[in-house]
């Protein structure tokens, strides 16, 4: 709209109807989505009718590798999607993890800086962006970034834990503790949020609290990585809260 500076009362009034995308998938068709995924999001698939399809079969490539732990070759995949199409926000976002997976906090954070530019109503951007900033210790940034993400999508179970996560580096442990019990509740398949718990449990003395969360991440998830870790850290909780036998003379 254009707008008269000039004029006495320069405001323009613009009525926008907006109407929700139609799909003629039906309910067994359309794919699964994460609790505390954005809704909104148009699927990866439906890109090859925006990009080449050569960036698509790269990005393709790079899901797969990653699907398999092979970062450095997901990685190759996803740099050859962005040179064949430089807007192709997905393989941003995926080069981006990868890199955070590694630790290329520089690397990762000017990606994840290209998602937001080229899709500003993509929280996951600014909540990787939130990420990048309180693993190298800017919370200043990583605050303004989680309130750009959660201001879009504030249902965000991933957003919620980075809340947490952010609330408990700055010691506000009851919201802390709310943010990533939120968390939990939103996306019970996330690890992430009850092993922060823990940490928070066990910050505050909580011993048997955080025994019971652990037991809880044990049983749901027996396959992870930091299962072993658990069990052992539950072991040692168990064994320092039962009393102590008495000798005998």
């Amino acid at each position: 709209m254009v707008i008269d500076p000039t004029m006495l009362s320069p405001t323009v009034v613009l009525d926008i109807t907006l109407v929700p995308k139609k799909t003629e998938k039906t309910a067994d068709q359309v794919p699964s989505q994460p609790a505390g995924a954005n809704p909104n999001m148009i699927d990866a698939r439906e890109y090859s009718a925006r990009f080449a399809k050569r960036a698509v079969k790269e990005f393709k490539k790079g899901m797969a590798a990653d699907g398999t732990g092979k970062k450095d070759e997901a990685i190759h995949h996803y740099q050859k999607a962005i040179a064949i199409a430089p807007d192709f926000y997905f393989a941003h976002n995926n080069l981006g993890s990868d890199y955070l997976s590694k630790s290329d906090f520089p690397a990762a954070r000017k990606e994840f800086e290209r998602v937001v530019q080229l899709n500003q109503s993509d929280a996951d951007g600014y909540f990787n962006l939130s990420n990048v900033c309180m693993l190298t210790g800017r919370l200043p940034e990583a605050q303004q970034y989680l309130d750009e993400g959660m201001r879009r999508q504030p249902d965000s179970a991933l957003g919620q834990f980075l809340l947490g996560s952010l609330d408990l580096r700055q010691k506000k442990l009851p919201q802390a503790e709310t943010a990533l019990r939120h968390a939990i509740q939103l996306s019970p398949a996330m690890a992430q949020p009850r092993l922060q718990l823990v940490n928070l449990l066990l910050q505050q003395g909580r011993k048997e609290d955080a025994a019971s969360v652990l037991r809880d991440f044990v049983s749901t998830f027996p396959a992870s990585s930091f299962a072993s870790q658990a069990k052992q850290l539950l072991d040692r909780l168990d064994a320092s809260s039962k009393p102590a036998r008495t000798v005998p003379n």
